[in-house]
């Protein structure tokens, strides 16, 4: 298929794809030619070639020899009297005989032309002069817009076809032909005169194969298969966008190659705007500003709050919305909306800001009276000045909250900056502050910090309840440094009350977790008293016996003090120390259950940072039980919740060590090295997590054969968690893996030390299950080095029950032998009897050999 310009078109501009319609033209000439009248109306979308090929049909003509009359009907001249005609006559006739066929035409057109023929006699001689010489075709382009004079003089033409070999070709645009026009008797008669049946020529899109014409014909080399492809989406086959697309492309000297498809996309988009700014220079006021309206309020306003923010009456919103539609710039219905995006951007280009803000301010209001939804009127909010009403922050908080949960971070953001504009109270713009904190930690973490801090910094300005969320926002993202300080400042400066209360266990939490060896003083936290004044202390005083390893009875009852509290004012820190506190002290279902509900309030809150973090430790937890998969699938759900460019440094190294241990269980060695070997952030080993990043990268090397490197990482996991003290076993056992380590050395004294030390550590802590978590093989890599663990020391039975190595070291016991001589007896060290014998007194509740026989007949032991 060739492109093929023609004779009296512009540059740039081609016939593709237009075959039929050009040979339809060439016979209704030839048709002319021989003295017979015809009527043929070109309609098709705008941008469609209506106009290209009018001037085709004039150029044709020319060629064959008949005299041509081509003019352009334009919306502006609608209501002007034989505007068309006059046009006509000036193209057609004899310049000495304009004045007296304007007088003729124009003289009380009113009354006149419901009879055309009494003003029709002297325009008609003067083309009878024209068409004595030759045939006449005369081209109306846009004749939607030809004024209604003009249409009946026309039609009354059309009654004296026979005398007049004349060929009428109209363009119109689709849908714009009204049915009266299409019946009038003058327009019948034409059509009568043409002898072949179709009347009607319509210009569809051009399809993929006519695109690829052009493209072939337009470019400088091969064309791209993805560029004709693109092309065709992003013009729709419109020939007239396709064409300002190319003219631009090729104005900057670019190839049609795959590369530059997004720029094609960009300039396909700007012949779009600019063609929209074309014909809205061209429009009557009333459809301008029915279509401003439209672009500004989208299809959440009906066309009466439509028409009544542009200032419109029915019968002028009618016709102009009538006219958008018919010039494919809006789409009706009870819900009208302008015509796709670019259009919408044409229209804003012509629309300066002032105008822009009045309209808005204008839609907002009438929008919020008649009920239209807060997400429809935050938009309209973001372009106005402060309303300086109530609602007007209300409705902007629930949009931001909707874009939020859809993790729209930044345009949620801009809607809370916007509310805070508004004139509102200290405390209210505290609020907003935090708000828009738990917002931008999606997009701008930095800044979400920054700004919890400054509410943290001025109290007086908000309520202590702000406070609390602030501080735990501020704690359960990570930044556990700045929280800590901030923190310690509020509780020196406030009197004594529940928040306060909670503000000091949540900068114990925050201490906790932050760096070891900090950089300036810190100002004192009110210690944790024995008691908790609070469900937040409870929580915290709970995660203190977890570390310290001791008392698990307290632990537990104050973890469920914490966990029994679930208002929106209660902190997430607390509850997400008080779930891991019941973890380990073996209530893991009900641990679990507890981060369950703290996941579903943070996510609840906006609180994405605190629901990633939880979803961490839930995933620590399920893969210590062996539930890989679900561990995984926890994990990848805290980097959806919050994008992992927007964690504190000090929250990733948790992540990294559930990553590294997920890959080695599946064995991805080179996958778990590419993790440990990742670049961190500055500041990523300046909290207590970075012990178990080490701890988990001492997995990796033991993995790999290198025990010395091994070691040294458990001895640094050990460092950090002995200087926070965080001693349990149950929360990190990187003695028993330094024992392994130094087994695999050779040092076995060394690899005994250790061992002990956690066994002793884990007797302190007197929980069942405590070293679950540690499976056959590392108990076998001691055992082949010579480090004898006794296997009820690794998961010890209920309290009570005697295992059988229990069993067989108490009967021996209790008939007199010596530890020495048992350990003979069963091969064993002497200090593995030691062992077993402590257990059975501890189980039995007795306190020594002489209580022994006793307590086992308790048991019903018949030894």
């Amino acid at each position: 298929m060739q492109a093929r310009p023609f004779e009296g078109d512009g540059p740039g501009s081609f016939l593709v794809g237009r075959d039929a319609e050009l040979c339809l033209l060439g016979f209704m000439v030839e048709e002319l030619k021989k003295g017979r009248s015809g009527l043929l109306t070109v309609t098709g979308a705008a941008g469609a070639g209506r106009s290209t090929l009018l001037r085709a049909a004039v150029a044709l003509a020319r060629r064959a020899g008949v005299a041509t009359g081509l003019v352009r009907c334009s919306p502006l001249e609608t209501e002007i009297p034989f505007s068309t005609v006059s046009q006509l006559v000036a193209v057609l006739g004899p310049p000495e005989q304009l004045p007296v066929l304007s007088l003729a035409m124009c003289e009380q057109p009113g009354e006149d032309c419901a009879d055309p023929e009494s003003s029709i006699s002297l325009p008609y001689e003067a083309f009878s002069a024209i068409v004595r010489d030759a045939p006449l075709l005369l081209a109306v382009d846009d004749g939607q817009w030809a004024d209604p004079w003009s249409h009946r003089w026309l039609q009354a033409m059309a009654r004296r076809a026979d005398h007049l070999p004349v060929l009428l070709i109209r363009a119109v645009r689709d849908g714009a032909l009204p049915g009266p026009m299409r019946e009038a008797p003058g327009w019948g008669l034409l059509d009568e005169a043409y002898p072949v049946a179709p009347r009607e020529l319509r210009l569809g899109p051009l399809g993929a194969e006519e695109v690829s014409a052009l493209l072939d014909a337009e470019g400088p080399g091969a064309v791209a298969p993805e560029f004709a492809a693109a092309a065709v989406r992003a013009t729709g086959g419109n020939p007239a966008v396709l064409r300002a697309a190319l003219g631009r492309f090729a104005a900057a000297g670019l190839p049609f190659g795959a590369d530059e498809v997004p720029e094609l996309l960009r300039r396909a988009e700007q012949a779009v705007v600019a063609r929209t700014g074309r014909i809205l220079r061209g429009l009557p006021p009333e459809a301008v500003e029915l279509l401003r309206v439209l672009t500004l309020c989208g299809p959440e306003f009906d066309f009466d709050l439509v028409r009544a923010v542009a200032g419109l009456p029915r019968p002028a919103a009618d016709a102009a919305m009538d006219l958008l539609v018919r010039l494919d710039l809006a789409e009706g219905g009870e819900s009208p909306r302008c015509a796709g995006a670019a259009v919408a951007a044409g229209v804003r280009a012509e629309l300066d800001a002032a105008e822009r803000e009045r309209l808005c301010t204008r839609a907002a209001e009438l929008g919020h009276l008649g009920g239209v939804g807060s997400s429809a009127l935050a938009e309209l909010l973001l372009e106005t000045p402060p309303v300086g009403e109530d609602w007007a922050v209300r409705v902007l908080t629930e949009a931001a909250g909707r874009h939020a949960d859809a993790q729209r971070y930044e345009r949620a953001a801009a809607l809370v900056r916007r509310a805070l504009a508004e004139p509102v109270t200290s405390t209210e713009q505290q609020r907003l502050r935090v708000d828009l904190a738990a917002v931008e930690v999606g997009h701008a973490p930095a800044a979400s910090d920054s700004r919890l801090r400054q509410v943290l910094a001025e109290p007086g300005a908000g309520t202590p309840r702000l406070l609390v969320r602030a501080a735990d926002l501020l704690v359960c993202r990570g930044d556990t440094d700045a929280a800590r300080l901030a923190i310690a400042e509020v509780c020196a400066n406030e009197d004594a009350s529940e928040e306060t209360a909670t503000l000091s266990a949540l900068g114990w939490l925050a201490d906790e977790e932050c760096a070891t060896e900090p950089d300036i003083p810190l100002s004192p936290l009110p210690p944790l008293p024995a008691e908790p004044a609070g469900p937040a202390q409870a929580g915290a005083l709970a995660w203190s016996l977890v570390l310290e390893g001791t008392r698990p009875d307290r632990a537990r009852r104050f973890a469920r003090v914490a966990l029994a509290v679930r208002d929106d004012d209660a902190p997430l820190g607390p509850r997400i120390a008080a779930s891991g506190a019941l973890i380990f002290t073996g209530d893991v279902a009900e641990g679990i259950a507890g981060r369950d509900a703290v996941i579903f309030d943070a996510r609840r809150r906006g609180a994405r940072a605190a629901a990633a973090q939880t979803l961490v430790h839930r995933a620590a937890v399920i893969m210590r039980a062996g539930r890989w998969d679900e561990a995984a699938a926890d994990l990848a759900a805290a980097a959806a919740e919050l994008p992992l460019s927007s964690w504190h440094p000090a929250m990733l190294p948790r992540y990294l060590m559930i990553e590294i241990l997920l890959n080695l269980h599946r064995g991805r060695i080179e996958l778990a090295e590419e993790v440990a070997d990742a670049e961190l952030p500055l500041g990523a080993e300046r909290g207590i997590a970075w012990g178990f990043l080490l701890y988990a990268k001492g997995e990796l090397r033991l993995a790999t054969g290198d025990a010395a490197a091994a070691l040294r990482l458990f001895q640094e996991c050990g460092r950090i968690l002995r200087a926070k003290r965080w001693l349990n076993p149950a929360v990190q056992p990187w003695r028993i893996k330094a024992a392994v380590a130094h087994a695999r050395l050779g040092d076995l004294a060394a690899a005994r030390r250790m061992a002990g030390a956690e066994l002793e550590l884990a007797r302190r802590w007197d929980v069942p299950g405590v070293f679950a978590g540690l499976h056959q093989p590392v108990l076998a890599a001691l055992a082949e080095a010579g480090v004898e663990l006794d296997p009820d020391d690794v998961l010890p039975e209920r309290s009570g029950t005697l295992s059988e190595p229990e069993q067989q070291v108490a009967a021996l016991a209790v008939r007199g032998l010596s530890n020495r001589d048992i350990a003979d007896r069963l091969s064993v060290a002497v200090r593995t009897v030691e062992l077993r014998l402590t257990k059975v007194y501890r189980k039995l509740g007795v306190e020594g050999r002489a209580e022994l026989p006793a307590g086992l007949a308790s048991q019903g032991w018949q030894g």
